[in-house]
């Protein structure tokens, strides 16, 4: 079925998430974040009437400006805005402009730091899974420790430096905050201040659950170990968008979805998959790089789920037979019929592609609007009787079908310079040009369906597709 097209603000929002998403970008962010607590920092410990003070000043609302102009940019593109700001209401907390004459309260600019560990837990998941799985949970708990150490330490020295001998430094207050935390208790000195004593006691409480905090941490990196989850990524599901939803999972699924990460093309695009697993099956993936593949356990026939998976924003939704539970044949293929149905209706833009049991059923999927249907068993003795007709085939056949060696199947458009042209002429500068071999044509007029080895005289039409043999997806070169 022919994708629609986006509209000009639905496709800028599409750009601009993605770009958001990127290492680079969140990178960058990490450092400013970091540039912005070393900023406090200076600006706390520096007399106003000292020389660059009021350069300090301008660097810190230069970085303000950066988080707001962010943050807005994030939220304008964000698919759902009460998510954004249920989100990101900690981080619109920390750059609101508060006055100088509060400086106590401009101490909530340090919460950008759970921001940054958060942006540093995803792109430490990207780089190595494993590692990121085991220290995501520690980082997390560190980062949150060293705010509230931190806020302590600037919070005692602006409200008991000018009264107090045991907080006339930042160094003071600094071991002053951090012997409190874990003790549960004052710990080198009295605070003089009502305020000083309120941020002694939330620093006490603080301390009261450090312990629990570290307790949980031990049992969670545990279970962890014995479940290989995705906790440690921050992106939900209904922020994704041109991602792959396959809905559906059994001893082929491992296969679709590692071809699927070892494609140059498709590796950056999310990968969700729904079915009614019992344990979702992460170890057999574990060599692959999982941070961009989700588990949903669910039914995805549903609505509902459908949803919540994000197949309304998704490009590729694959019905796979499920046998993620015992189920009869026909059952299996009424459950692909049902969700292809539902996935048309609420995404008709959508590129699918459904497995069934029995080819009887197919009638229902073309008219459902399924744009391709395979039938394993039928593929399979196909195979095996052309490796009988054609010694050898197979070897061919297998590269074909894989991304991880050799050659591959492409489709590319037809230039406009190239319409009216022979297909014999078409294979002639492809091959010369691009190293590609065409082998088909897909028509998509008066109905789509695919010419293969068409006639050395075929015309090529504007919308037609070649569909090539290649190393690498090839660039067809204007004329």
């Amino acid at each position: 079925m022919p994708a629609l097209l986006l509209t000009p603000t639905a496709a800028l929002k599409a750009r601009l998430n993605k770009l958001l998403q990127t290492s680079a970008v969140e990178m960058a962010l990490m450092g400013l974040i970091l540039l912005s607590v070393v900023l406090i920092f200076l600006e706390i410990a520096a007399s106003p009437t000292r020389p660059g003070y009021q350069r300090l000043l301008h660097l810190q609302g230069a970085l303000t400006a950066i988080f707001w102009l962010e943050l807005a940019v994030r939220g304008w593109a964000a698919n759902n805005r009460w998510r954004f700001l249920r989100l990101y209401w900690v981080d619109i907390l920390a750059v609101l402009p508060f006055p100088l004459q509060f400086p106590i309260l401009r101490l909530l600019r340090l919460l950008r730091l759970l921001r940054a560990t958060a942006l540093l837990n995803r792109n430490l998941a990207r780089v190595s899974p494993t590692l990121a799985l085991g220290l995501g949970s520690q980082i997390g708990v560190l980062s949150t420790i060293g705010v509230i150490v931190l806020m302590g330490a600037l919070g005692l020295y602006l409200l008991e430096s000018s009264s107090n001998p045991a907080a006339d430094t930042l160094t003071k207050t600094f071991w002053w905050s951090l012997f409190t935390l874990v003790a549960s208790e004052p710990i080198g000195a009295e605070p003089e201040t009502l305020l000083g004593r309120l941020l002694i006691l939330t620093l006490m409480l603080g301390g009261l659950t450090l312990f629990a905090v570290v307790t949980g941490l031990v049992s969670a990196i545990m279970v962890q170990r014995l479940r290989f989850a995705m906790e440690f990524r921050t992106m939900e599901l209904d922020e994704l968008a041109g991602h792959t939803v396959i809905c559906g999972w059994n001893r082929n699924g491992a296969h679709v979805v590692e071809e699927m990460l070892f494609d140059p093309d498709m590796r950056h695009s999310a990968i969700v998959v729904v079915a009614e697993f019992t344990e979702t099956p992460e170890q057999e993936l574990q060599h692959l790089n999982l941070s961009k593949l989700y588990f949903h356990s669910a039914d995805y026939t549903r609505m509902d789920v459908l949803r919540t998976v994000g197949i309304v924003h998704a490009s590729r939704a694959i019905l796979l037979a499920d046998t993620s539970r015992s189920r009869s044949d026909q059952d299996i293929d009424a459950r692909t019929v049902l969700a292809a149905l539902t996935i048309e209706k609420l995404n008709p833009a959508i590129y699918t592609c459904a497995q069934l049991l029995d080819r009887i059923n197919d009638i229902e999927l073309k008219a459902a609007g399924v744009d391709d249907v395979i039938v394993a068993d039928e593929i399979t003795s196909h195979i095996i009787a052309t490796s009988a007709r054609a010694q050898g085939s197979v070897d061919v056949l297998a590269e074909l079908l894989t991304v991880q060696v050799g050659n591959q199947i492409y489709k590319v458009p037809v230039p406009p310079s190239w319409v009216d042209l022979p297909f014999w002429q078409a294979v002639d500068r492809m091959k010369q040009r691009q190293d590609a071999l065409p082998i088909a044509v897909e028509v998509s007029q008066p109905k789509r369906h695919t010419l293969v080895n068409p006639p050395a005289n075929y015309r090529l039409a504007a919308k037609d597709q070649l569909v090539v043999i290649a190393r690498k997806m090839p660039a067809v070169l204007e004329d």
